[in-house]
């Protein structure tokens, strides 16, 4: 961390060669990542799971429709990443893991804009290496941002299976 600037948003270790591909006329065949995306649901939905990279800066925007954003197990860059999450008549939930620190501020209007810590999860236990800011506004629809570990029924079914833990 004694080399991390404000201004670096990799992902990578810097002292690690950069792979690039090329073709033969020179042109980049794998682009850079971009540092703002997003996603938007219409009368749909639209979910992001398993491994992707989270954007420093990431919109979602969902009008009467439905959007999922599972960063368990997303790559989240050191340093601070910000989610925009606007919904009209429409949801929004995010799901973060408890390694992570949430600062998440934003408002309704005849909505909801929820923050939740589910399971053994707690504010205390984040680092403050990456941060997800999330902000936004819900007309009369809802952001739900959980903050939660693996699926603990899962895991006490395993557990239960395997004779470990309570019967």
């Amino acid at each position: 961390m004694s080399d991390f600037r404000a201004g670096d948003h990799r992902l990578t270790n810097p002292l690690e060669p950069r792979r690039s591909y090329a073709s033969e006329q020179g042109e980049l065949l794998v682009p850079e990542s971009r540092s703002t995306s997003g996603v938007v649901s219409v009368l749909s939905s639209a979910e992001r799971e398993g491994r992707w990279q989270l954007p420093r800066r990431f919109r979602a925007l969902a009008v009467m429709g439905n959007i999922e954003l599972d960063l368990r197990t997303a790559e989240i860059g050191y340093g601070l990443s910000e989610i925009e999450a606007v919904a009209v008549l429409g949801n929004i939930e995010i799901t973060v893991s408890p390694e992570i620190a949430v600062e998440c501020d934003g408002d309704s209007l005849l909505g909801s804009f929820v923050l939740k810590y589910e399971g053994r999860a707690n504010p205390t236990a984040a680092s403050r290496d990456r941060v997800v800011r999330i902000t936004g506004t819900a007309y009369a629809g809802a952001v739900t941002v959980s903050v939660k570990g693996p699926d603990e029924k899962l895991l006490a079914m395993i557990g239960r299976s395997l004779g470990i833990g309570q019967p």
